[in-house]
């Protein structure tokens, strides 16, 4: 008997082992990946290029210090740095047009009829959208990528279903979640290994295949320093299509005010934003 007791408890040990084991997803990474971190950083870069633009509908919800709401706009975004967002109010009416491409950034605010033109800097750029990223870091996100951090590739683990990447670039680290063809699903930026300005995370879900590349339906864009959330939803889009030149560039229409705001000289007022219910309205934002 003393014999079957000291042999037991080591027995129910393995078991329970088993069990945990067997309730945690196997550690499986796509065939098509490396665990070498060196190769894997370069096959996410050759990811990156597969999709160059994309234009479409797409629900955006915001919450950020200056509003908060859900609207309806029409992007075009297309590699390296151009961008086109309209912004309609509840009513259905153009409320913000943003175009911004080689370099110069313009908005029409068609509530207040003030059109701004500048430089496309992450100051100006975030006059809509609420949170301090350069122009290739908007649109390659909107292009389904998370831009790299240009440093050294430190690490690569395998995970269920992916494998992790972690780029640093001296107190600038990055962790990114790598799926099947390379694609970037989650990314994670830190500094000193917390969040702060610059740091933001961003996360792509509801993949599909277009043109030739599995592209998210949705992204999740996150930052502590400001305190934003932003969540996209494509409704019909295009995926590496053509869109039209016109689009990155915006004139002043008429009878528009014209504040400029390029370096050097003194921002005159700021739009206010487009998210949010409507004064009047009894209609929930979204």
């Amino acid at each position: 008997m003393s014999t079957h007791r000291r042999t037991a408890v080591p027995l129910l040990g393995v078991v329970a082992a088993v069990a945990l084991a067997g309730c945690r997803p196997p550690r499986t990474p796509p065939p098509d990946l490396s665990l070498d971190p060196a190769a894997l950083r370069e096959q996410v870069l050759h990811a990156e290029g597969r999709v160059r633009s994309v234009q479409g509908e797409a629900r955006v919800g915001v919450d950020a210090p200056g509003g908060s709401g859900t609207v309806k706009q029409f992007i075009a975004a297309e590699r390296p740095d151009r961008l086109h967002l309209e912004v309609l109010d509840f009513f259905g009416n153009v409320a913000v047009v943003l175009a911004a491409g080689d370099g110069r950034f313009a908005l029409y605010d068609g509530r207040e009829k003030v059109y701004y033109r500048g430089a496309a800097t992450p100051e100006n750029l975030a006059r809509l959208v609420p949170l301090r990223l350069r122009a290739e870091e908007l649109v390659a996100i909107l292009c389904g990528d998370a831009p790299l951090v240009d440093g050294a590739p430190a690490a690569a683990a395998p995970g269920p279903g992916y494998v992790t990447l972690d780029l640093a670039r001296g107190a600038l680290t990055q962790s990114l979640r790598i799926g099947p063809g390379a694609v970037i699903e989650r990314s994670s930026r830190r500094i000193d290994g917390a969040p702060g300005p610059g740091t933001y995370d961003v996360a792509f879900d509801d993949f599909e295949p277009h043109a030739g590349v599995r592209f998210p339906r949705s992204v999740a864009l996150r930052s502590d320093s400001p305190k934003v959330k932003i969540d996209l939803r494509w409704g019909t889009m295009e995926v590496n299509g053509a869109p039209d030149p016109a689009l990155f560039r915006l004139a002043p229409p008429r009878g528009a005010r014209v504040v400029d705001l390029d370096a050097g000289q003194a921002a005159r007022g700021a739009p206010s934003s487009p998210f949010g219910v409507p004064a009047g309205s009894d209609a929930p934002a979204g």
